[in-house]
């Protein structure tokens, strides 16, 4: 790991280490660690890791947090949230670790709540709880996954079709974490999923449906601008299946049916969203998944007859 750290004394490991990575977000700070003065539960440490801001502020407002925090400064910027979390999780002293992004929040019983359920189910190393998904301006938008959040032992074979798990709203053993990927496997941006999908199949995974925690979805969100991810994160699960991580949750053809499944419901939201030219990326992609599917070379057609007539009718 190319970084450098400074370690503030201390006397015995908290609990809980809460692991947060920052990049040029010094306007997300005050908000972010005001949520941490105000949790009810106090054995925790902050292990913040730095991705190489290049803002200046992002810097001078981690320093300014004293020995309040455990900074880790990286000397090269990732490209990913996870490389940084990993690397906060195996500089942690706790026995779990808690990941909160710069811009997300949690309710003052967050920790209280998540620490409470796992000492009272011993064998289960991970929970997450419900979350709240709100704007920039904190405006709440929606309950992330309402009503269909999926629990028990089908929890793995359901995250083959889309991560319901919110990272900002779990607490997992630390070495159950650090033995799920190892660091080098570490290198795209939404491997969340990767980490989740080990874990779960080895191990049962706690759900507090309570909402004690808030995803933020703004235009600057590094999700929102990578189009081929939305609604269904394609680009994930075309990794998971060449990582063969469904083997053991799910039969190859089903993997593939959830493949094709995911690039169609892409295509006609894009389509139907007014971005028809990014209709073939997924559909053409889909076919390959499930060839006697007729629909991917329709919407193809379809996009493309959409494209005609916009441009027919702006040379008219």
């Amino acid at each position: 790991m190319t970084s450098s750290s400074t370690v503030p004394a201390g006397h015995g490991a908290p609990w809980v280490s809460v692991v947060i990575g920052t990049y040029n977000c010094a306007s997300w700070l005050p908000g972010l660690f005001e949520c941490l003065e105000r949790q009810t539960f106090r054995e925790f440490e902050t292990v913040v890791v730095d991705d190489a801001s290049t803002d200046g502020e992002t810097m001078k407002a981690l320093e300014a947090q004293g020995d309040r925090i455990r900074l880790i400064r990286r000397n090269t910027n990732s490209r990913t949230c996870e490389l940084p979390r990993y690397q906060g999780a195996k500089e942690a002293r706790g026995a779990y670790c808690a990941f909160l992004d710069a811009d997300d929040r949690w309710d003052a019983t967050f920790l209280e709540r998540t620490v409470a359920y796992l000492r009272a189910h011993p064998d289960t190393p991970m929970v997450h709880t419900a979350v709240r998904v709100v704007d920039a301006a904190d405006q709440v938008l929606r309950i992330r996954h309402e009503h269909v959040m999926p629990e028990g032992p089908d929890l793995a074979r359901r995250l083959l079709e889309h991560c319901y798990i919110t990272v900002s709203a779990v607490v997992v053993r630390r070495d159950v974490w650090l033995e799920a990927l190892r660091e080098d496997e570490i290198n795209d941006f939404g491997m969340d999923l990767d980490f989740f999908l080990s874990i779960a199949q080895r191990y049962p995974v706690g759900f507090i449906p309570d909402v004690l925690a808030s995803y933020r979805r703004s235009e600057s969100s590094v999700s929102v601008q990578k189009w081929r991810r939305i609604p269904r994160n394609v680009v994930t699960l075309e990794r998971i299946y060449r990582k063969g991580l469904w083997r053991g949750i799910a039969p190859r053809k089903e993997m593939r049916r959830i493949l094709a499944d995911a690039y169609m419901e892409n295509a006609q939201h894009h389509y139907f969203q007014g971005y028809p030219n990014r209709v073939p990326y997924f559909a053409a992609r889909g076919w390959l998944h499930r060839p006697q599917d007729l629909r991917f070379p329709t919407w193809i057609l379809r996009a493309f007859l959409k494209r005609l007539a916009r441009a027919r009718a702006v040379a008219t």
